[in-house]
């Protein structure tokens, strides 16, 4: 689950014509492959169909998984070339200071592939303590909103999906700073500050990934128990509509992972 897209669908602050299908980060096995399609069966692969117990999916669509990558971390390779794309819209430098608004999935996995690219001087923005624990060990400095310094950051991202965090943000760079929106800005509309012309930032949006099969070959190579965090709480098909309300309420598990080996939703 991408918990802040899914749940704003389903409180009804994305507007979707319904019925609308949830989810899109999957891993499954190979039942069956199509003539000339070089997977095999039971071939575990991530693909993009969501909460359902099987799908048809293209194969140009589907990442075959090493048998030495956890299914947890092999989760991890979606959202995490979404936010590589971003990374590599900006282009953050191994000198630059960059602050990053929210620590959840996208927060975190932004962090993971700074600190693995070889960005040090990692901040990130999070009002969640436990939060805060996590992105320290992914190699972050963590710190609660409010607690930092204006005009000292070279390179922001905002993955809070909150007016405030992206608020913050921008007022945290310095002049002609550059700054990424990786977020939807699920819990309200996101507004330029005024520090955004005062400063002549630079702003860009980042959305789907440009190739995942790329990223998910890095990964595999760059792969740490420490994505398995990202995806702890697991519940099953059945458990899944109780989940959205158990989600409206602070703290929130970064993701949450439907396991359809549990059964059914309809059983």
């Amino acid at each position: 689950m991408s918990v802040a897209s899914e749940l704003s669908v389903v409180d009804g602050r994305t507007a979707h014509a319904l019925p609308y299908s949830l989810g899109y980060q999957s891993l499954g096995v190979v039942e069956q492959a199509g003539a000339g399609v070089d997977l095999a069966v039971g071939t575990r692969v991530v693909a993009f169909y969501g909460h359902a117990s099987a799908a048809i999916a293209q194969a140009s669509r589907c990442i075959e998984v090493p048998t030495d990558i956890t299914d947890r971390t092999a989760l991890a390779a979606v959202l995490g070339e979404e936010t590589a794309k971003g990374i590599r819209k900006v282009a953050p430098r191994p000198d630059e200071r960059v602050l990053i608004a929210g620590a959840g999935l996208l927060g975190l996995l932004t962090i993971f592939n700074l600190t693995r690219l070889g960005i040090q001087d990692v901040t990130v923005l999070e009002p969640d303590p436990e939060r805060r624990t996590l992105a320290r060990l992914f190699g972050a400095e963590a710190l609660r909103p409010g607690k930092t310094d204006h005009d000292q950051f070279d390179v922001g991202f905002e993955c809070s999906a909150s007016p405030a965090g992206f608020s913050e943000l921008l007022t945290c760079l310095r002049p002609h700073a550059r700054a990424c929106v990786l977020s939807d800005g699920n819990w309200g509309q996101l507004a330029l500050p005024a520090a955004f012309h005062e400063r002549e930032l630079s702003l860009v949006a980042s959305s789907d990934g440009d190739n995942y099969h790329a990223y998910a070959a890095w990964l595999w190579v760059n792969a740490h128990p420490l994505l398995e965090r990202l995806f702890e709480v697991t519940v099953s098909p059945a458990e899944l509509i109780p989940m959205f309300e158990r989600l409206r309420r602070w703290p929130r598990p970064v993701s949450v992972v439907a396991d359809w080996t549990r059964g059914t939703a309809f059983e």
